[in-house]
């Protein structure tokens, strides 16, 4: 539950630092801010109805008027190299704890490098947060959930050019 958090906090500093557009708008959309300290004897049920509540959340991308919409190249090779991060693992001899790092680097790299504003830019925050929850909940060890990671990365396309 801790390194959730963490991660979460690390998301939404980037949403702050990298895309300012709604940045604001995205870390009040969550119970939990970077600069809040978190009691640790949440229970479990406790924990599962904010998780939930954040699921509940997220928006869904949407396209253009029918069109994909335009996104920065920095964006689209990130999702990419996180595509190619999954294929190129051997889950019988990687590191997952490597491979994990790997990932949360390019996603980190795709807030850093953001300069999409407007609609566009909302709507690529749609398509990241889910990305972002699952790439805190998934074990690594797993092939059906790095699976389901690649599938949804493969996704993009369908949503952004």
């Amino acid at each position: 539950m801790k390194i959730q958090l963490t991660l979460t906090a690390f998301a939404l500093a980037l949403f702050s630092l990298g895309c300012t557009n709604n940045a604001s708008e995205t870390a009040e959309a969550h119970d939990h801010h970077p600069d809040t300290p978190v009691a640790e004897d949440h229970d479990h049920a406790e924990a599962d109805h904010d998780h939930a509540e954040a699921e509940a959340e997220i928006p869904e991308v949407t396209l253009d008027n029918g069109k994909r919409w335009i996104a920065n190249a920095e964006t689209t090779e990130g999702i990419a190299k996180m595509s190619a991060l999954i294929t190129n693992y051997d889950p019988a001899t990687g590191d997952p704890k490597a491979l994990k790092a790997g990932l949360e680097e390019e996603f980190a790299l795709i807030f850093e490098r953001c300069t999409m504003t407007g609609e566009s830019h909302n709507q690529l925050h749609n398509y990241l947060l889910p990305l972002h929850q699952d790439m805190s909940d998934i074990d690594l060890t797993k092939s059906e959930e790095l699976d389901l990671l690649k599938a949804y990365l493969g996704t993009y396309k369908n949503y952004f050019e």
